[in-house]
């Protein structure tokens, strides 16, 4: 690491430029490793006619293409120079890894058997790389976690220089750029590889690509570490619109949900009570689902539900155990088994028809019917019932003073509450325009209107919509 001498803050080696403050960074000395212990070092080979003898004097005058120390696999019982097979230096076991000389890794296209058949690096058998060639572009991505390639295909975009040798295969240029061999800044490092286009990958999340050079800055720092220039505020990662998700990054973020209206709770004195927000979508009214409605023992834990859209409000009934009802604000028609509510009343409605006789031909005995056409039951419990009214006539008032059916001990009764009538074969249930109104229970699932009321449980509501 290297400390900015400006901002003390710390930086890798190959940063040329601070990322904090900008400053140009000092090169720290490059110390000289420690000595290896010592070993015998095999005596150069004599030179061969096939191999000419390097001139010294433009080898002192030509500097290599890699300035920086390179490795290279080299076989068992070679010299990594030029393959001969002299007995490897002590301390280097079969198979390692040591120095190499740069322009080994430049000038041959081939790779030694014993490095292909590790299955680390898809190479070619070219016998060398073409004096001429078209550098293919250099793509600025940071190097992958692993340090290997894929065992076949084209190498990733870590892999930096990717330049073809003249068969297909990514040269050393570009193997250098990987973790695999290199260390991951080699291939960038390489002298006459940088020729080609520069490609700017796209950057990972958090990230950002400098527009001058391509290097890829992380997150929080004001200066490239590469060139130096200033980096500007990033304003895609605010704003989410602008980067929208991927089926490949768990779909679109989540929003907040659409408000639609509202329950608002009456409480006995007509005042107004606790609000329970109701969104698009589906709504689940019981206990544990809303503070209004955990301290009513009456209602199940999944009471009702309510299905708010754009064209208005369903509400269902849960195969709840004491109901939904809605206030009716017209004549509702009745079948046989509705129940519905006034004051403290829960009356069960039933169609009284005429007795049939059995299958054998036998009549039922009963008391002669008068001309009854239906019955009111008072539901007392699941499955118990109370006094019983039978319903005859054309209509039938209900009321607490006035009508058929009275119920004087029920203060929330009015004197005349609601009516009873047949039309047809076919009965209806209307309110007389009483105090406290009157609730039928739903059967399935009912269209609300904005302003109705719904009784659940032990509390009354008023819907409000606001679509």
């Amino acid at each position: 690491m290297i400390t900015c001498n400006r901002c003390g803050k710390e930086n890798q080696d190959h940063y040329k430029f601070c990322l904090g403050c900008g400053n140009e960074l000092a090169k720290a000395v490059p110390v000289a490793p420690a000595a290896a212990p010592s070993a015998p070092i095999p005596a150069t080979p004599p030179p061969s006619a096939s191999r000419p003898v390097p001139d010294p004097v433009a080898t002192e005058r030509t500097p290599p293409p890699l300035a920086m120390a390179r490795t290279e696999f080299v076989p068992a019982g070679t010299s990594g120079r030029g393959g001969d097979a002299t007995p490897p230096p002590t301390g280097i076991a079969s198979g390692e890894l040591k120095p190499a000389a740069p322009d080994r890794l430049l000038a041959s296209g081939t790779v030694p058997a014993a490095q292909k058949a590790k299955g680390g690096i898809p190479w070619n058998d070219s016998p060398k790389m073409p004096a001429q060639f078209t550098p293919m572009p250099i793509v600025h991505a940071p190097a992958p976690s692993s340090g290997a390639f894929p065992a076949s295909g084209p190498a990733p975009a870590s892999a930096r220089g990717n330049v073809s040798n003249g068969g297909g295969a990514p040269a050393m240029g570009g193997a250098i750029g990987s973790g695999a061999i290199g260390g991951g800044a080699m291939g960038s490092a390489i002298p006459g590889l940088g020729s080609g286009p520069v490609v700017s990958a796209p950057a990972p999340s958090g990230e950002t690509i400098c527009t001058t050079c391509g290097k890829t800055i992380a997150p929080g720092f004001a200066f490239c570490g590469s060139c130096g220039t200033r980096v500007a505020p990033a304003t895609a990662a605010a704003n989410p619109a602008a980067n929208p998700r991927t089926m490949f990054m768990g779909g679109p973020a989540a929003t907040a949900p659409v408000t639609r209206g509202r329950l608002v709770l009456i409480r006995p004195d007509g005042s107004e009570g606790g609000i329970h927000t109701l969104y698009d979508g589906e709504n689940i009214i019981g206990r544990g689902h809303g503070p209004l409605f955990d301290n009513d023992a009456y209602l199940s834990p999944r009471h009702g539900e309510f299905l708010v859209g754009p064209n208005g409000m369903v509400i269902r009934d849960l195969r709840s155990l004491n109901g939904v009802f809605l206030k009716i604000s017209q004549e509702e028609p009745l079948e046989s088994g509705d129940i519905f509510r006034i004051g403290q009343e829960l009356l069960r409605f039933e169609i009284i028809s005429a007795p049939q006789p059995l299958e054998d031909g036998t009549e039922i005995m009963g008391t002669p019917n008068p001309g009854f056409w239906g019955r009111l039951s008072v539901v007392v419990g699941r499955d118990v019932d109370g006094s019983a009214f039978p319903l005859f006539g054309d209509a039938i008032v209900l009321g607490r003073e006035r009508g058929d059916v009275l119920f004087p001990e029920d203060g929330y009764v009015s004197g005349s509450h609601a009516r009873i009538a047949i039309n047809e074969d076919q009965a209806f249930l209307s309110d007389l325009g009483s105090s406290n109104g009157t609730f039928l229970r739903i059967r399935s699932e009912r269209d609300v209107p904005n302003g109705a009321f719904v009784l659940m449980g032990q509390q009354l509501f008023r819907v409000e919509l606001s679509v």
